[in-house]
């Protein structure tokens, strides 16, 4: 049983960053990120969230839009209003009715790894 992720950070409605994000636990993005997001545990995109680039996460929850590339190990969801524009790698897919997912999808077997990015 997988214990309950700890808030590493919160990117909120209005802010952006630009650049390489990393975090241990849980990072929640209701702002925009523009460059790439890495971690082994979980990324949640919430409604008015935008992600422009690349991410590797183990698990990916989006409720709003991802654009670029993304790699997960373990789990990648699309709730309604979600909108991923990307090439995904990911061993399981979950689609909510109204979630829209536009690119070329890979199931990757589980725990496989993305090459490097250097």
């Amino acid at each position: 049983m997988r214990r309950q992720a700890t808030l590493n950070g919160l990117l909120d409605q209005g802010c952006t960053v630009r650049g390489d994000v990393s975090f241990v636990d849980l990072l929640r993005v209701h702002g925009h990120v523009i460059g790439s997001v890495t971690s082994e545990a979980e990324l949640f995109v919430g409604e008015g969230g935008v992600i422009e680039g690349e991410i590797r996460v183990g698990r990916l929850i989006v409720a709003g839009t991802v654009t670029g590339t993304v790699w997960v190990t373990e789990r990648l969801v699309v709730h309604k209003g979600g909108r991923i524009v990307a090439e995904v790698h990911a061993p399981k897919l979950v689609m909510e009715d109204g979630g829209v997912l536009e690119g070329q999808v890979h199931m990757t077997g589980p725990g496989a790894e993305a090459p490097s990015s250097s």
